[in-house]
């Protein structure tokens, strides 16, 4: 991990930071936007995202108006570019919060973990329980009327969002999830509509246009996995031939890499992997899943709010940085990036015909 000297002297040397050590986040905005996300990561990107984290590892920045302003104003380029602009050679993955991912492919819109910001009640808004980051209803609108299928592994408040789900779901939205998400809004009119799909093992599960491989495993809260929450993994496989894959919170990876080396056996592939690589109740596996299927990782869960306490720098929260330096070791095969808040990346289609990624 990089102390937060050197985040600073990093900055400085940058050339955005002002005298008082505080960011100036049109800078930091297009510093982003002059280094994009790419498989490998270039000097001027690296210092790029180290002055993001330093700025955004202020503590109780999330609770700024800066802050607040800066994470909007991704969310608009988010929406303004899926409005806008519709690929159709390849599949473009965005990020919005912490696990929150949206991949657009030429015939649909997929939300993964949608969720807008560091909210923690699950039957009211970010206004309504008081907390400052969030995203505009404006914008929330905008985005329920873009996207198609919404997927969420576990119930858990930073991979899931009131106001969200129940947009997307009175927009007539398909909404995937678990049972326990279900039974949270069982007294919403909306709450019913909820996609619960089964166990698979190879072969899917057809959600619309998409093929759905479903892992029902939980987020284990002991040592001796006697008790967790309920979380599903999905393998995705898009109409265009795709494979998106993501874990949610699974924290323990023997039965995962049991299930996916199955998958693997039935012919099943996996393009891309999103999300959170950490396995905190048992061995990591992203190494072995990278021998597997060699999916481009694009590691999730940043600067999760609700991982650092009040006046904390950082807590338990991945920065964006660290992120990518944690998985670079362990995408030999596949390659890694990260991707900050508004950023995106275009995956092509296919591959080449030994596997490997163009």
């Amino acid at each position: 991990m990089v102390c937060m000297r050197s985040f600073m002297l990093c900055l400085m040397c940058a050339g955005l930071c002002f005298a008082d050590n505080t960011a100036d986040p049109g800078a930091l905005w297009q510093a982003l936007l002059d280094a994009p996300p790419a498989r490998e990561m270039t000097a001027a990107r690296k210092e790029a995202l180290r002055a993001l984290d330093a700025w955004i590892a202020q503590p109780n920045s999330e609770d700024t108006e800066a802050c607040a302003a800066y994470y909007r104003r991704a969310v608009d380029r988010v929406l303004t570019l899926l409005e806008t602009e519709h690929p159709e050679q390849d599949v473009r993955v965005f990020q919005l919060y912490s696990s929150s991912v949206l991949v657009q492919t030429p015939s649909a819109v997929i939300g993964i973990d949608l969720d807008q910001g560091p909210n923690e009640s699950l039957h009211q808004s970010p206004a309504e329980e008081g907390v400052a980051f969030c995203m505009t209803p404006e914008q929330i609108d905008r985005l329920a009327a873009l996207v198609d299928y919404g997927f969420h592994t576990h119930e858990h408040a930073d991979h899931l969002d009131y106001q969200i789900t129940r947009a997307l779901l009175e927009k007539g939205k398909t909404v995937i999830g678990t049972e326990g998400i279900r039974a949270i809004w069982a007294d919403e009119p909306w709450a019913e509509a909820i996609v619960t799909p089964p166990q698979t093992l190879g072969r899917g599960e057809k959600i619309g246009e998409l093929e759905v491989n479903v892992l029902r495993d939980r987020q284990w809260n002991n040592e001796s996995h006697a008790s967790g929450t309920e979380n599903n993994a999905y393998l995705i496989t898009l109409p265009e031939g795709l494979s998106i894959f993501v874990k949610g919170d699974i924290n323990c990876g023997l039965r995962l890499y049991g299930w996916l080396q199955l998958l693997a056996e039935k012919g099943c592939a996996m393009d891309v992997m999103l999300g959170s690589l950490i396995y905190w109740r048992g061995p990591g596996i992203a190494a072995q899943i990278d021998a597997l299927y060699a999916p481009l990782l694009l590691p999730g869960h940043t600067w999760e709010f609700g991982h650092r306490r009040a006046g904390e720098a950082r807590g338990n929260a991945m920065g964006f940085l660290q992120s990518a330096l944690l998985v670079k070791g362990a995408a030999k095969r596949g390659g890694a990036t990260v991707l900050s808040w508004g950023e995106f990346i275009d995956l092509p289609l296919s591959r080449d015909p030994s596997g490997n990624r163009p």
